[in-house]
């Protein structure tokens, strides 16, 4: 069926398909989309070697079980989930714990969990119900796609803070699933789609309403702490990985060294303190020791968080049983229009809800609580019109290096239309009824005849379509960063293939 919509539009503009691609050249480019690795010399005479008709769906069907798949397709989806073990930004805070979202991610595209359910475990995972302690971690886990991606931590206004906070876990839920850019809406009504700024304030509320758990502590240039979600003592998770000994010295050497200088930030404090008391002003040479003193306590803080965390020999402790995520505040709210976006300037209060122009009056209505699991629900539903397309077209840009929309986080009128808008339809509705399986979305895209085709150049189809839109050959496309290295690694024999827990 993907060929028949693929030729049809060839066929319409007068263009003639590429020749089938080589046999390793077919291997390697099915190899390093699935598995981010090339194949071994071993691989590639096995299957030159094997004439067998489904000898390419033998050796398709072992990549999408390998362990190495949900790393590739991991990837991936860190990079729309804005993945990253720091915050970015003007103050750079780290954090230790995000590893557990990224190996939740691994997990979740090795085992095929369905995508729906992957979506509504990010966005409300600690409010959906668990069978198992085991279940319950991960779900909790799950939300860490709301604690991760970029803040500004040395905001000095707490509401500032949590409004910026709020307004990039929703353009990340939006854009992210639905290509939808409602962000935009926040100063003012979307200037190409029709978002108003009260379809915004009532997704931001939902947010607002969330108590979002990124594991910091207040110091200097962190000004906004956050703990983290405490996962279930008998869940069975890996505690984490050992300190080895050079670590251990090396974090022993800084505790001794920040001891000493902990003594003596405390003096200059306890001046400070005495003569801001006696209304006298500071000298110039003890504010400076102040911003000093202020460092040491947070690097001393910063210490303490890590030698908790190990025992005596660099063995993790169950206090590496937490993780970043999200949960539901005491009291839930529903946010004011900000004129503009200023916080100074707040008018009519917009109750927590969804997008109108998407939602047709039959979206589930919040009762209690923040409404995220009312949003990832509806997010999620099958007959949503954007969410199964956006994430067919992320797994088509993926196997082909461009989406049937070029603009994967944008499906509004800004972005660009789709070059082939009744297969995408077709991938989408063939993902829904597919149990939301990507694995059996990327199956049925890799055993087509459009994937198997050859790059070859050809003047008269390059100069009808110079950009090989309608996929006349397939596109040639650059390897990542990450991928070239792991090659590089495997060639060498070097690549470490298992976890290191």
């Amino acid at each position: 069926a993907i060929d028949a919509f693929v030729f049809a539009e060839m066929s319409e503009r007068g263009l003639t398909p590429a020749a089938p691609a080589d046999r390793r050249t077919l291997l390697r480019r099915a190899s390093l989309d699935l598995t981010g690795l090339p194949p071994s010399e071993a691989e590639l005479a096995a299957f030159e070697a094997d004439t067998a008709p489904d000898a390419f769906v033998k050796a398709v069907d072992r990549m999408l079980a390998s362990p190495a798949f949900g790393e590739r397709w991991g990837r991936h989806w860190l990079d729309v989930a804005r993945y990253a073990e720091s915050s970015g930004k003007e103050a750079n805070v780290f954090y230790p714990h995000a590893w557990r979202y990224r190996d939740y991610v691994i997990d979740a595209f090795n085992e095929d969990k369905p995508y729906d359910l992957f979506l509504t475990e990010q966005l409300a995972g600690d409010l959906m119900p668990a069978a198992s302690d085991a279940d319950r971690a991960e779900n909790l886990i799950a939300t860490g796609y709301l604690a991760v991606g970029t803040k500004s931590h040395n905001a000095r206004g707490k509401p500032q803070f949590q409004m910026d906070l709020a307004d990039e876990q929703l353009d990340a839920a939006t854009q992210g699933m639905l290509g939808l850019t409602v962000a935009c809406a926040r100063c003012h009504d979307h200037k190409f789609d029709p978002i108003t700024q009260k379809d915004y304030y009532a997704v931001a509320g939902i947010f607002l309403s969330t108590d979002t758990r990124y594991g910091t502590f207040e110091a200097q240039q962190n000004n906004h702490p956050a703990g983290l979600l405490e996962l279930p003592a008998e869940s069975g998770l890996p505690l984490g990985p050992t300190m080895r000994r050079d670590q251990r010295g090396l974090l022993a050497a800084a505790q001794l060294r920040t001891a000493e200088e902990a003594k003596r930030s405390e003096e200059v404090l306890a001046q400070a303190r005495a003569a801001r008391q006696k209304g006298e002003d500071l000298p110039a040479n003890i504010q400076q020791q102040i911003v000093r003193a202020r460092a040491t306590q947070g690097a001393t803080r910063n210490l303490e968080s890590i030698t908790e965390r190990f025992g005596p020999e660099g063995e993790p402790t169950t206090a590496n049983l937490r993780a970043m995520g999200a949960a539901d505040r005491d009291r839930a709210l529903n946010a004011r229009i900000l004129d503009r976006g200023e916080l100074d300037k707040p008018g009519e209060v917009v109750r927590r809800g969804f997008v109108e122009l998407l939602s047709a009056g039959d979206e589930p209505r919040i009762a209690k609580g923040s409404g995220r699991l009312e949003l990832a629900q509806w997010i999620a539903r099958d007959d949503n019109p954007l969410t199964s397309r956006v994430w067919a077209n992320r797994v088509w840009l993926h196997l082909f290096g461009q989406g049937l929309v070029p603009t994967p986080d944008n499906f509004g009128m800004s972005g660009l239309r789709p070059s082939h808008p009744e297969l995408l339809d077709h991938l989408a509705a063939r993902l829904v009824a597919n149990g939301w399986s990507t694995k059996r979305l990327i199956r049925e895209i890799v055993l087509s005849r459009a994937y198997a085709m050859s790059s070859a150049y050809d003047a008269k189809d390059a100069e009808i379509d110079p950009d090989g839109t309608y996929l006349w050959r397939m596109p040639k496309k650059r390897l990542e960063a990450e991928a070239i290295r792991d090659s590089m690694l495997a060639a060498a024999g070097a690549l470490v293939r298992t976890p290191r827990l």
